[in-house]
């Protein structure tokens, strides 16, 4: 269902890169690469997987998998671990950890905090490790600092360096509002995918345009890069890709 997708942009492999970012510019919805990486990851023998839910809850995901032909709670507890913000806000109001910290503790340090927890519990036993941060910007509403962010990504950078075979995603919505941010998390990896609206407005049979950006060499100062255009348009059960060529559409 999500194969062409992920093919395109790199990351149908079982080992993946340490960090890879998703940029989604404003009036687009990228939402749907975290989904068909989840699943992507989870179809994998004793590959361990991590979702935080900042933009949508774990409902969301698990709707979102059925759709694509996969069932997130087959696998929470064993392969998959969640951290789910939002719900947790839901359930305990002001007294939740995440609005409420009184030992000093910033947001984005008790989401890191957590997240090596339940990294360190599951490395071991996995032959390979995933962390999806599904959108940093609810971490602006919810009163972080560009610095705490910036941060925040630096230390997730570092965590993976720390283990062969843990990768961490993230993904910014509003990338041109947040360009600087989503600049400097951009390069602490070895791949971004933009998801961008289409110049030529909106098209029936495409929803948008991903460019995707691979460093082959982080070794050298001068970072050689490939990149690749492709469209996508997304179905209630599928996510295609297409060549601007194969449509002529103009990009």
């Amino acid at each position: 269902m999500a194969t062409s997708v992920l093919l395109a942009c790199g990351l149908n492999e079982q080992k993946l890169p340490g960090f890879v970012h998703i940029s989604e510019e404003s009036n687009v919805d990228g939402s749907f690469l975290i989904s068909c990486i989840l699943g992507q990851r989870l179809r994998i023998s004793n590959a361990g997987t991590l979702i935080v839910c900042l933009q949508h809850h774990y409902q969301h995901y698990f709707n979102a998998g059925m759709r694509l032909g996969y069932n997130t709670n087959i696998f929470q507890g064993k392969t998959l671990g969640v951290i789910d913000v939002l719900s947790d806000m839901a359930g305990e109001g002001l007294t939740s950890k995440w609005l409420r910290r009184p030992d000093g503790q910033t947001l984005t340090e008790q989401l890191v905090e957590d997240i090596r927890v339940q990294v360190e519990s599951n490395y071991s036993s996995r032959n390979s490790y995933t962390v999806l941060i599904d959108n940093l910007s609810i971490l602006f509403n919810l009163g972080a600092t560009k610095l705490q962010v910036q941060q925040f990504c630096q230390d997730l950078a570092a965590l993976a360096k720390e283990r062969d075979n843990l990768t961490v995603i993230t993904k910014l919505s509003n990338s041109d509002i947040y360009q600087l941010t989503d600049n400097n998390v951009a390069k602490l990896g070895q791949v971004r995918i933009q998801v961008l609206r289409l110049k030529s407005g909106v098209f029936r049979e495409v929803d948008g345009k991903l460019l995707i950006e691979r460093v082959l060499d982080e070794g050298n100062y001068a970072c050689e890069e490939t990149r690749k255009e492709v469209l996508y348009k997304v179905n209630d059960r599928n996510v295609k890709v297409f060549t601007p060529g194969e449509i002529g559409v103009k990009v």
